[in-house]
């Protein structure tokens, strides 16, 4: 057995041999601990992608966001205007929601309001960032 020694700016290819086993264990390690953080947090983490540049949060509200305007009734006025091929600055979003300039439309219900203050201000994983940034930030979804 002869063994050669290669310096490291030449020797590339082991190097990147190397490093990928290293970055796969770091991000599997990475995962795991992830995984058990958002855990505690009370996040359902469902998997649709392999890389975690496919992680989206999304709020469970948004379902519900739906069902209430599918019932309210100033909404589906506004989605009957659409249907009826007249102009309007809303649009139907391919989820079925109605939007108003890429923001969702809220029915004007208390309780639903409270929801998305407290999903904006009180969950584990918002910070609240003041209040003209929480208004600001809320203004650009609702």
């Amino acid at each position: 057995m002869k063994i050669n020694y290669h310096e490291g700016k030449s020797n590339v290819v082991a190097d990147a041999l190397s490093r990928k086993s290293v970055h796969s264990l770091c991000t599997t390690l990475f995962m795991l601990r992830f995984k058990e953080e958002v855990r505690k947090m009370g996040i359902h983490v469902i998997r649709k992608g392999e890389a975690m540049g496919d992680l989206t949060l999304e709020p469970e509200l948004y379902d519900e966001f739906r069902g209430r305007q599918a019932s309210d009734v100033k909404i589906q006025e506004w989605k009957g205007v659409l249907e009826r091929g007249e102009p309007s600055r809303f649009k139907l979003h391919e989820d079925g929601s109605l939007r108003f300039k890429g923001r969702w439309c809220i029915p004007n219900d208390d309780e639903l309001k409270k929801k998305i203050m407290n999903e904006a201000h009180n969950t584990p994983y918002s910070v609240h960032p003041g209040g003209d940034k929480l208004y600001k930030d809320l203004k650009k979804t609702f």
